[in-house]
This record gives C-alpha cells, sequence and structure tokens, in this order.
C-alpha cells in the first residue's frame, strides 16, 4: 500500500512533553517525522503536550527544542516560529478541549462520570481480586439527566468520560506493521477531561491532530494500543482518521526497553559527551533500517533521499554504544575540517584554546588528530600537545637507557637544526640523519623523540605534529627533555 500523500499535502508532527531531556527513542521518532515530511515535500510541525504542569518545565522546553536542532531537525511550525494551526502548546488550547467534549456529551456521545479516585481504585481492587480485568464498570453511564444536575449542583467534581460504542471493529491499515484490528468490546469508557478541567492525552492528541490537519501519524509502536481510542474518536466526531505509522522501540543490548541503566540515553549528553550530530542521526535512521550503519556514511539530504516507511524493521532496534562511537569516529575522519571545527568551537572555549590559535593552526590541529579521535572530547588531548610543554620526570625515559635517549635527543636537536624547518620532508631529512648518527631506529628512536616532544606515549604522527609546533619550539622541547635527562 502506499502510504505517502500527494506532493505538499503531508502534514506530520512530533509532539513531546517538555518534562525531561530528549531521549533518543523521542530523537528517532522526531527524525522519521522530519525525514517522512522533507521526502514528500511536507509540513513538519512541533506540538508540545505540556499538560502536566507539575513536571513541565521551560528548561526542558528550551533543550528540547535545542537538541533537535543541533540533530539538524527544523520545524516549519511550532511554539516559536508560530503558524496557521496554533497555538502549539496544550496549555494554551485547554478551552478547545473542553468545549469539543461537551458538544460529544450533547450528541449523547460522552457523558459525565462522579466517580472518586478513591471509588475507582477500590473498584479496580475488587475487579482484579474476582479474576477479572481492571477497568471502569460504566456506572455514571447510566445516571439520569436529573441525577447528573442534582450531583453538578451539589459541586460533585466530575470528569467527561468518552462513551465506547459496542461491537464496532477497529481496523487501520499500519504504514509499518500492516492491517490491525481490534474491537472496541475491549475498551471501557475513558475519559476525556480530568476532573480538574485538564484534557486527557487520547482527547487532546486527536483534537490537535484532527485541528492541525496532521495527515500521518508516525510515532513509537508503545502508542498501538492508544491507536482504536482514537479511531473511536474520530469517528465520534464525523472526522476521517489520519494514516498510522508505529515503529518499533529502542531496546538496549540486554533485550530491555533504553533506559539510563544503559548509559547515555539523552541527547544533550550525547552531545556534551563529543558525539556529532550527524552520526547520531545516522545511527538512529540505521537502527530502523533505513541505512546501512556499516555501509557509506550520508548527511541529512542523502537519508532523506533514502527514507521510506516501508523499509523500517517491524523489530525492536537495539542501541549498542560502541557501534555509534564506530560510527562517530568515521564521521570525524570524513567531515570536512572547518564542519569539525564548528563542532568543536564550544569544546574549545571551555579547554581555553579557543583564542590561542589563528583559524588555519586550529584546522591543522583537528585534521592532525582526527584519525586517532572518537569523540571530540578526544581532540582535549591534541590541542594541549599544543598549548602545554610537556612535564617531565626522571623516569619519564623508562625501558631506554639514560645515555642513549640523551644521544637520541642530542643528536635529533643538531639534526633540528641543519634543516630549514620541520615540515614533513625537513622531519624526515632530520630523523633519518639522527637514526643514523646514533645508531638507534624503529620504537626506541621515535618513542624517545614522542615522549621529548608531547610528553605522552602515543597519540598523532610527530610527521603531523613537528610543522604545527614548529622547528624553534621542538628544539626547545628537547632542551628541557635534556636538562630532565
Amino acid at each position: 500500500m502506499d502510504h505517502s500523500a500527494p506532493m505538499g499535502r503531508v502534514r506530520v508532527r512530533f509532539a513531546p512533553s517538555p518534562t525531561g531531556s530528549l531521549h533518543i527513542g523521542n530523537a528517532r521518532t522526531a527524525l522519521f517525522n522530519y525525514l517522512f515530511a522533507r521526502k514528500n515535500g511536507g509540513t513538519f510541525v512541533l506540538r508540545l503536550e505540556d499538560t502536566d504542569r507539575a513536571r513541565s518545565e521551560e528548561r526542558f522546553e528550551t533543550e528540547l527544542m535545542e537538541s533537535l536542532r543541533w540533530l539538524g531537525i527544523r520545524w516549519d511550525e511550532g511554539p516559536d516560529v508560530g503558524g496557521g494551526a496554533g497555538p502549539y502548546r496544550q496549555t494554551e488550547r485547554v478551552a478547545l478541549y473542553r468545549a469539543l467534549a461537551e458538544q460529544l456529551v450533547r450528541e449523547g456521545k460522552a457523558y459525565p462520570c462522579f466517580c472518586t479516585e478513591e471509588e475507582l481504585e477500590a473498584r479496580r481492587k475488587d475487579q482484579l481480586a474476582r479474576g477479572l480485568p481492571p477497568g471502569y464498570d460504566g456506572r455514571c453511564r447510566a445516571l439520569t439527566e436529573g441525577e447528573r444536575q442534582q450531583r453538578m449542583a451539589e459541586g460533585k467534581p466530575y470528569t467527561l468520560r468518552f462513551k465506547v460504542p459496542p461491537g464496532e471493529a477497529v481496523a487501520f491499515e499500519d504504514a509499518i506493521h500492516g492491517p490491525i484490528t481490534f474491537t472496541s468490546d475491549a475498551l471501557t469508557d475513558f475519559i476525556l477531561i480530568r476532573s480538574n478541567g485538564m484534557a486527557s492525552y487520547n482527547w487532546a492528541v486527536v483534537v490537535d491532530d484532527a485541528k492541525m490537519g496532521i495527515t500521518h501519524v508516525i510515532r513509537g509502536d508503545d502508542h498501538i494500543s492508544n491507536t482504536p481510542k482514537q479511531i473511536l474518536l474520530y469517528r465520534a466526531l464525523g472526522l476521517t482518521p489520519p494514516r498510522y505509522a508505529h515503529h518499533p522501540l529502542i531496546l538496549g543490548l540486554d533485550g530491555k526497553r533504553l533506559s539510563k541503566r544503559h548509559g547515555a540515553t539523552a541527547v544533550s549528553q550525547f552531545r556534551r559527551e563529543g558525539y556529532l550530530p550527524e552520526s547520531l542521526a545516522f545511527y538512529l535512521v540505521g537502527l530502523g533500517g533505513i541505512v546501512a550503519s556499516d555501509g557509506p556514511l550520508k548527511g541529512m539530504d542523502e537519508i532523506v533521499e533514502a527514507f521510506d516507511l516501508a523499509r523500517v524493521s517491524r523489530a525492536a532496534a537495539v542501541f549498542d554504544h560502541k557501534k555509534l562511537l564506530w560510527i562517530n569516529g568515521r564521521f570525524i575522519r570524513e567531515l570536512p575540517i572547518d564542519t569539525l571545527l564548528s563542532h568543536l568551537a564550544p569544546f574549545l572555549e571551555t579547554w581555553g584554546v579557543a583564542d590561542r590559535f589563528d583559524r588555519e593552526t586550529l584546522a591543522a590541529i583537528v585534521a592532525c588528530g582526527r584519525d586517532n579521535a572518537q569523540t571530540l572530547r578526544d581532540f582535549e588531548a591534541v590541542f594541549r600537545i599544543f598549548t602545554e610543554p610537556p612535564t617531565l620526570d626522571g623516569t619519564a625515559f623508562e625501558g631506554v637507557e639514560r645515555e642513549t635517549a640523551r644521544a637520541i635527543l642530542e643528536i635529533f636537536a643538531e639534526s633540528c637544526h641543519q634543516v630549514v624547518s620541520l615540515d614533513e620532508e625537513g622531519y624526515i631529512t632530520a630523523a633519518k640523519a639522527a637514526m643514523k648518527r646514533s645508531g638507534q631506529r624503529g620504537r626506541r628512536f621515535f618513542m624517545t623523540l614522542r615522549k621529548a616532544i608531547t610528553g605522552t606515549d602515543h597519540g598523532p604522527e610527530l610527521a603531523k605534529i613537528l610543522p604545527i609546533l614548529g622547528k624553534e619550539e621542538v628544539i626547545k622541547r628537547l632542551k628541557g627533555a635534556l636538562e630532565t635527562l
């Protein structure tokens, strides 16, 4: 079945709750919606489901939007950019939810329920004790209009419940899972408006999607059980439901739903740890089977071209941090240097090195260290090579006799004096001359130089480091190492 829509008519939405950081599972949902909209020339809407006033915070809203933008996701309509279908926060749409719910009451499709939380909990326990499935027993459904008016006059709090029609088949074609069928007899009358005046999730999402003209709902398959309720609500409103696509959830390596116990799960956390937005987006889409995570790397435009709901796997995706780390390293090695510098900018500020070098030198250092880096944070040690001369002590050259190390450093220093510069050609010339005169070569020779010049036993090749340090600084560091010896 074709799950696309005519070009320009697609409208999809991402509707998170600003009650915490953007989880990578939700980030993948946002990506799928964004990619589908761009692939079909449609509109991507950002809507905030902020009716949980106790947990919704402005800082989470800000972080959520920053995380989406960092991933390369841009919305066409939303709370910060406006649009013709607003407002885009549920707390600003409360009156609409109430008015439409009362319309259903007048049409006999919903009713006020005066059961208290304590009464509902007592009945639920009784149902479980008798081996019955827990659910609302429809007690207030049978109240007469007079009984309802009397309770309202007494000031009793009430919810508005949807009157689930009996014996209705609820079938829909899921773009990922195929045909799915429910029966309304498996449902009990559910709440539309709570006693505090706030809309329930299922009611608010139907009203919002309908009023915003959403044509496709792409979300996690944990929402499949909500879909029959929502389709019944569309029918009650006399509207056609959108098309649905429920993608599998993301699991940890242990097969359980991904959570903090599996390590980083928030997009902002991956950002702080030095992952690239390109690699995280590529990996998340790869988890859905859209691209091969071990195949050629793709940028957002290429991912848009490759995206197809029909290719999304029905199997749960397993998140592997090591695989993501490997992909991140690949992107670090393949992205343009200017792009890496842009991503590194906040890290360079934190490390205090942003103003130490001109852009050409910054680019040279990044090019020098990219082959050994898996995350952006790995560049900190690379930059320290150029900002902090090594601090050595008497144990710095363990494994090499003191006199041998001294000879290597002295002779190499002399060889450096004899070349015009320590560019790659000059370094090779100086190294060959020093190896010939000292009689040392291989690991012992080069590790002694590396320790004296960088203070470390590993890192970028000396042939890449020395041209950036320059001849004067290299000789200065060699002399410092000789003084230590």
